[in-house]
């Protein structure tokens, strides 16, 4: 089959592309991109689609986020700052929850973060117990590092006064050292896998593979063709590839397998890619906790609750022989480091791991990333300050990272480094120095939209509207490039998708704006038209593409 795009603004992305207003598309690839005349004449039969102006963009990439959580979350009590602005509010969210809420199932809601409510504190377990006095109740912070438990819930998940804090977790304590609800880190992440695997395996045939499908159309409605989830499972690649089978998948889904699923997948011979749109080729590991939670592993204290110099999961050497043993074995190996210290101890492990003498070598003409070739990952960097930066760039780590968190977070980031907030998520440095950053979101922590992360690498505003270092804000063509080139690089399909070349898949994102030549603070009001995933629309906003 052909397709002739046309009368559009062509974003390429492509190093060194001529001007294009048309592009044939042929068999899910593009074949062709210049001038209309000259594409029509390459195929002359081919159906004609007339954009009217519109902007084609590569199809946008999220380099890491959670795409089966937003599909699961999408259900629970909406308790972020704009919904619930204070704990009565929350409460009152939880109870509408508990009305809806089935027999039998936790009530849950998400995304609240303490610093923006008006208490400036936490919820209790007191709080949960008055909206949902009797059944287990969870909310989910903001980070999904943290969470808080009413009475009921804190006793089915097994925590009781009186016993320390977990390995690698913590627990808030009231003044007289009684369990507050509050869990942080290892043992919250415990309780969302045993939720989530619940609550799926209650689900009726077919509905895990929708869940997912669900929330590949809300990313598909924001311009995204490809989604790196970085939280994969047993339980949700299993979605994933109900949805994969019933042709569900409105992206290309790149898996980040948890660490400790890795053996099984390997003995279900599931390493690698399952088809044109579900690969598993990757794994996650958690270095420290997050920035948001004020769990994230630093150099020093923290001036703000919980204190503490946050959670390191691995010394050096555990983690060097994670990375060695998981490099030997084929996967490309991404590591959640936000803190100072989490970023020095996963440099080590691989620095450790990876060739040597690749510094030498840098400077002898050797490519960068040449000594990487898996392309071993930092999720986040927050905290990645100048040594560290260079050091990344000298071993050729990728880091995918969030931009949106700025807007969305940065308040919070600046109470809890007041001294180096200028210095966090320091793109225009880190690409300075050498290093591929690829954009992405971390949704549902924060909203999806690229093109809110797109803004705010340009204007680095928060919420608040304070700027957050002003020498890291990126031109406009280096912010979207984020979310096209670059996120390809980051998973290792530049070849395939990130730039609108011939050869390349046919995905793409029609745009009523071109960002390119947009007020910065205006790209996230710019509409999706369209987002085509090998030469088919999985979002329309209208009928650009009539009979597809």
């Amino acid at each position: 089959m052909e397709l002739i795009v046309e009368d559009g603004v062509f974003v390429t992305m492509a190093a060194d592309a001529g001007p294009a207003d048309a592009m044939l598309i042929r068999d899910g690839r593009i074949a062709a991109m210049g001038h209309a005349e000259e594409v029509r004449a390459a195929a002359p039969g081919a159906e004609v689609v007339r954009l009217g102006g519109a902007a084609v963009v590569p199809g946008l990439i999220d380099a890491h986020c959670h795409v089966a959580d937003v599909g699961y979350l999408a259900a629970v009590a909406d308790c972020s700052q704009s919904s619930a602005p204070d704990i009565p509010a929350i409460q009152a969210r939880l109870r509408e929850a508990a009305d809806q809420t089935p027999a039998g199932s936790w009530v849950t809601g998400g995304g609240y973060a303490e610093y923006k409510l008006r208490e400036g504190r936490h919820p209790t377990r007191a709080d949960l117990d008055q909206a949902v006095p009797g059944r287990p109740a969870v909310l989910y912070h903001t980070s999904l590092h943290a969470c808080v438990l009413n009475t009921a819930a804190l006793r089915e998940a097994g925590f009781a006064d009186g016993q320390p804090d977990p390995a690698g977790g913590a627990f808030g304590r009231d003044r007289q050292g009684r369990l507050d609800g509050v869990v942080y880190e290892a043992p919250m992440f415990g309780l969302f896998e045993q939720n989530l695997r619940r609550d799926i395996a209650r689900m009726g045939a077919g509905a895990p593979g929708g869940l997912v499908g669900a929330a590949g159309r809300r990313l598909a409605a924001l311009g995204l063709t490809t989604a790196c989830d970085a939280d994969m499972r047993r339980d949700t690649f299993a979605a994933f590839a109900e949805a994969d089978a019933g042709g569900l998948l409105s992206q290309r889904i790149y898996g980040l397998v948890v660490h400790d699923q890795v053996d099984w997948l390997l003995a279900e011979g599931l390493q690698g890619r399952h088809s044109a749109r579900l690969a598993t080729e990757a794994v996650k590991i958690w270095a420290d906790g997050g920035m948001s939670s004020r769990t994230a592993a630093i150099h020093g204290s923290y001036p703000v609750p919980p204190h503490g110099s946050g959670i390191l999961y691995f010394e050096r050497d555990e983690l060097t022989e994670m990375v060695r043993d998981f490099d030997a074995r084929g996967f490309q190996v991404c590591i959640h480091a936000q803190g100072d210290r989490a970023i020095q101890t996963v440099l080590d492990a691989y620095a450790a791991v990876l060739t040597s003498g690749l510094t030498s070598g840098l400077t002898s003409g050797l490519a960068p990333g040449a000594g990487n070739p898996r392309r071993h990952r930092i999720e986040h960097g927050g905290a990645m300050y100048p040594p560290m930066a260079a050091r990344a760039a000298a071993l050729g780590i990728v880091v995918a990272s969030q931009p949106g968190f700025l807007s969305a977070l940065g308040d919070g980031f600046a109470a809890a480094f007041p001294d180096t907030c200028d210095q966090l998520y320091s793109f225009a440095s880190w690409r300075r120095a050498g290093i591929t950053v690829a954009g992405s979101s971390d949704a549902p922590v924060i909203t999806a939209d690229p093109l809110v992360g797109i803004r705010d690498a340009i204007l680095r505003r928060t919420g608040d509207g304070r700027l957050l270092g002003p020498a890291e804000r990126l031109p406009a063509r280096a912010a979207l490039a984020l979310y096209t080139t670059r996120a390809a690089y980051a998973c290792h399909r530049e070849s395939e998708i990130g730039s609108l070349e011939p050869g390349k898949l046919a995905d793409f994102t029609v745009l009523d704006k071109n960002p390119l030549e947009t007020d910065p603070e205006q790209i996230p009001g710019i509409a999706v038209l369209a987002t085509v995933l090998g030469g088919t629309p999985v979002y329309q906003s209208g009928s650009i593409f009539p009979g597809r």
